[in-house]
């Protein structure tokens, strides 16, 4: 598109009374956005632990977990779970216990536990849900037992041979009952109560289901003006490629060159080594047979600093290798491809660095820099007296 048409479709969208519904629906507060936790299994597990708890400060008493056992009753396979009996159980003397030998949420009752294993984004692994039900069974042996297996929609277990076991609930259940509950008691909750509930029912029908009003008038505006999202999405810039230039500067700053580029990594050698590291190697688009490395995007929550000596010429990689034994702090590097002799890691999460100033990120690098440099200066000082073996391989 011309930068005229791109005007254009701009006004187009910012003119739309929809784009302003949405714009105004984003910023209203929700407590689960704020804290960034609305496709964390443990927070959804926690949350609806204190809505199931009769004996919880909700206000709710018995009323959420009432309605969570009627649903559970109607399975097939929830066979000692009858509805007729559920107002029979012992609602004072209820105990919920989260994470209970890695159990998402236990519900113990005098005659009966329900266990329930939550999942939003993940599935089952590991025969962790027949280790569940041997768990439970072996230590609640006289009282009946219920296994449910939670998920957005209702999706029967991955295992095959749990699917007999456990009875299958769905959040969009939990959504229809939160619902009734507050249009009928909302307004005798308290405030607060009402507002977490709501924002909770908000947070499921946008992350999970997608069903949520402002799911529905994203895509009404997504078909409306799709050329120009389109456009924008494919060519917008992204946190690792805003990020690049700030360990550009740190590098060069610190007087060394930049190697090989990719997305997510920071790659250089000092002066010195730029002149007799080969270009032999295979997998960079320099070829070179060695860099240093910063791997700022791809490893969760942090940085990590490594020394790579890349796939190629065994006879090079054995040059390399002379040399690190000889540093203080040297390990041999796992695998026969990409070779990692040394490594450093910090704290570095490039969702909080998202429109934040290249002074402060540069303030970051800082705090871990001289290691850095120690670790720099050291492999410097082995590779140069392997000067002339690693020069036999320049071309």
């Amino acid at each position: 598109m011309t930068e005229t048409e791109i005007r254009e479709k701009y006004r187009d969208l910012i003119n739309d009374i929809d784009f302003d519904k949405l714009e105004l629906g984003l910023k209203t507060p929700n407590i689960f956005q704020i804290l960034s936790v609305a496709r964390t299994e443990i927070r959804h597990s926690n949350f609806l632990g204190w809505l199931l708890d009769p004996n919880g400060n909700h206000g709710l008493g018995k009323l959420f977990l009432t309605k969570f056992l009627r649903g559970i009753s109607t399975s097939d396979i929830a066979t000692e779970l009858d509805e007729l009996d559920i107002e029979e159980l012992n609602f004072n003397n209820v105990e919920i216990r989260r994470e209970w030998r890695n159990i998402d949420l236990l519900l113990i009752f005098d005659t009966l536990v329900i266990c329930i294993e939550n999942k939003i984004d993940s599935k089952d692994h590991s025969n962790q849900l027949s280790k569940y039900r041997e768990i439970v069974n072996e230590n609640f042996k006289t009282r009946k037992k219920v296994f449910v297996y939670l998920t957005p929609t209702g999706e029967p277990p991955t295992t095959q041979s749990e699917i007999d076991y456990y009875a299958l609930y769905s959040y969009q259940e939990i959504i229809e009952q939160s619902d009734r509950i507050l249009k009928i008691h909302g307004k005798s909750l308290n405030n607060g109560v009402n507002q977490y509930i709501s924002d909770y029912l908000t947070t499921i029908k946008r992350e999970l289901m997608k069903n949520d009003e402002l799911n529905e008038l994203a895509d009404k505006i997504y078909k409306n003006h799709r050329e120009l999202i389109d456009f924008v999405f494919e060519h917008k810039s992204d946190i690792a490629s805003e990020l690049y230039p700030v360990f550009v500067k740190k590098i060069t700053d610190s007087g060394w060159v930049m190697g090989s580029k990719h997305k997510g990594y920071a790659r250089f050698l000092t002066q010195k080594l730029n002149e007799i590291i080969p270009n032999k190697g295979q997998g960079w688009p320099l070829k070179e047979n060695f860099l240093f490395e910063i791997d700022y995007y791809w490893s969760k929550n942090k940085a990590v600093f490594k020394t790579v000596v890349s796939p190629g010429d065994v006879e090079i990689q054995n040059i390399f290798r002379k040399a690190f034994e000889n540093i203080e702090g040297h390990k041999k590097p796992r695998g026969n491809k990409w070779l990692v002799h040394f490594q450093h890691s910090w704290k570095f999460d490039t969702e909080d660095l998202i429109g934040v100033s290249e002074n402060e990120i540069i303030k970051i690098l800082n705090r871990d820099w001289d290691k850095i440099t120690e670790i720099v200066e050291k492999v410097e000082t082995e590779l140069l007296k392997h000067s002339a073996e690693l020069q036999k391989y320049l071309e």
